[in-house]
């Protein structure tokens, strides 16, 4: 994905035997560069269903209804596969009016991606058995959704249930447009009747920087943005595909006046605005 093909173009040879000038008047411009093809769309092509750009499928939907793993595998990649048709059809249309620099980048940037999101989604699950390929499967699915949703200009929102589980394969994660997933581990309490969580980072296909201030409990007009547990995860940079953890002391929570109504939530997102919660 990402080739430019271009065909190799010989320099025009002039002949020597009296005719020289024969071609060229005083003071005409010599010929340009040769212009090479232009650039093709270069569409996805699955890794689970090779040999042809990325089809709609029948046999996706509701996957955890499927009464075998194999079958749930086969149903999470079918919807991998419709979101990734999806996602060449739009991208098609971007092609067709960009420029050349424009398509070059296109092709590069769904290059890098469609390149990273096996590498994010081998990150949680390594357990070795037949239940990492289900897990895996149902990752393409959440990070291909997740492109197409970035690509049309959907604000993702994620609501996710947190877990004292440390078990990565075992949390719930929120996956951003870039495939950057993200999940919450319970940890414990504090002194102060707050507490203190475990945020995991897997990086997307073009890594991940640690902003603190993107990670708060909000409860309405009610805000904690907590104390950094290990100031070296301030601006920490994650790798594609790699996993980062880091903690914040969350000591306000007993100041929430609505806490006893359980409507907080520790919220994920840039510039204010909310792209997941986790309870």
């Amino acid at each position: 994905m990402g080739r430019v093909r271009s065909t190799a173009t010989g320099v025009a040879m002039v002949a020597l035997l009296g005719l020289a000038g024969a071609g060229c008047a005083a003071g005409s411009k010599p010929p340009g560069p040769p212009v090479g093809p232009a650039a093709a769309f270069v569409p996805i092509i699955e890794p689970f269903d090779p040999g042809h750009p990325a089809l709609a499928r029948t046999g996706g939907g509701t996957c955890s209804d499927a009464q075998t793993t194999v079958a749930m595998e086969n149903c999470y990649e079918a919807n991998a596969e419709n979101a990734d048709a999806a996602i060449d059809s739009l991208r098609r249309s971007q092609f067709a009016v960009a420029t050349a620099a424009g398509k070059a980048a296109i092709n590069a940037d769904d290059e890098r991606w469609i390149k990273g999101r096996p590498q994010i989604c081998a990150a949680a699950y390594q357990s070795g058995g037949s239940i990492d390929e289900v897990d895996i499967a149902s990752c393409l699915a959440d990070v291909s959704v997740a492109r197409l949703d970035g690509l049309r200009g959907v604000a993702p929102e994620g609501h996710l249930q947190g877990t004292d589980n440390t078990d990565v394969s075992q949390l719930a994660y929120f996956t951003a447009a870039d495939g950057t997933r993200v999940g919450l581990i319970h940890t414990h309490g504090d002194q102060t009747g707050g507490a203190v969580v475990a945020w995991v980072i897997i990086g997307g296909y073009r890594g991940y920087r640690v902003e603190p201030a993107q990670f708060r409990y909000v409860d309405g007009s009610f805000t904690d943005l907590g104390i950094l547990q290990d100031g070296s995860a301030a601006g920490h940079q994650v790798g594609v595909g790699r996993m980062y953890q880091f903690s914040v002391d969350y000591s306000r929570l007993a100041s929430d006046p609505g806490a006893a109504n359980a409507t907080g939530g520790f919220d994920v997102g840039a510039g204010g605005v909310t792209e997941a919660v986790f309870r």
